[in-house]
């Protein structure tokens, strides 16, 4: 069953505060930096591939002889800025006071190579319509050279809504459905009375969570609708993880006439 969490705000970096280990989810573990100063650390990926994707501040990783340097002003003002870390992989990261960033991670196989996503890769994309358009900002897509992950941020419209029509992703029914996890961070703006809700549901479940600002919700299935207030934007970072990589979302039958 789907699960909530509020990711506070402390200073240095924090290990897979979610994971396999202490949620729902079978591939996917999340990650968290903030600075109040400078901070730096080193790490090896082992096994998995992580993405790394800042909200806010400046970073530099180091991977050998190469540095990526990512900044940003925040999620509601620039595109994201990312980088992709392969398995078997050591680097270092640098963020400067102030910073904030995230970083998702899931088993790999396969050999692939870092790759730094800059602001003007990526592109706009506009759905839906009437109160329930957003903007999708595709990280990683799903023909994006990696394993399991796949990536990307939402921006609702002020007091939109989005995942409408409801749609799942939780079996293996190709080339109708396909079955990955999923996991959403959060961001309002404004940030101090920004808040949203999140209905995740199936013939088993059926659970309802408030959404507030650095909350990260975990899907391993179901359909999941999401809506903000009004007079407020809702921001989420979603990364989805599968046994195949190929993803297609299956859309709630009573709802097709609004796709």
């Amino acid at each position: 069953m789907s699960m909530r969490f509020s990711i506070a705000k402390k200073h240095g970096f924090e290990k897979k505060i979610v994971s396999p280990e202490n949620s729902d989810l079978k591939f996917l573990s999340f990650s968290y930096l903030f600075s109040t100063s400078e901070v730096a650390l080193e790490e090896n990926t082992e096994n998995e591939e992580w993405l790394w994707v800042i909200m806010s501040g400046k970073i530099t990783i180091r991977i050998g002889d190469v540095s990526f340097c990512m900044e940003r002003n925040g999620v509601f003002d620039d595109k994201p800025v990312s980088l992709y870390i392969p398995a078997d992989t050591r680097y270092a990261v640098k963020a400067e006071t102030g910073s904030e960033v995230v970083a998702v991670s899931a088993p790999s196989s396969g050999n692939f190579s870092p790759v730094f996503i800059p602001p003007d890769e990526i592109k706009l994309q506009r759905a839906g319509k009437s109160n329930y358009q957003r903007s999708i900002f595709n990280i990683m897509p799903q023909n994006f050279p990696a394993s399991k992950i796949i990536a990307g941020e939402t921006i609702h419209d002020t007091g939109h809504w989005s995942c409408f029509p409801p749609h799942k992703h939780d079996e293996e029914k190709t080339p109708e459905e396909s079955k990955h996890e999923e996991l959403y961070f959060f961001k309002c703006e404004p940030e101090k009375t920004g808040f949203g809700m999140m209905r995740v549901y199936d013939e088993t479940q059926d659970v309802a969570f408030p959404i507030l600002p650095n909350d990260l919700i975990t899907i391993p299935k179901g359909y999941h609708p999401v809506s903000v207030i009004p007079e407020h934007r809702l921001y989420y970072f979603w990364v989805l993880a599968g046994e195949k990589r190929p993803f297609q979302r299956h859309t709630h039958p009573d709802y097709l006439m609004y796709e």
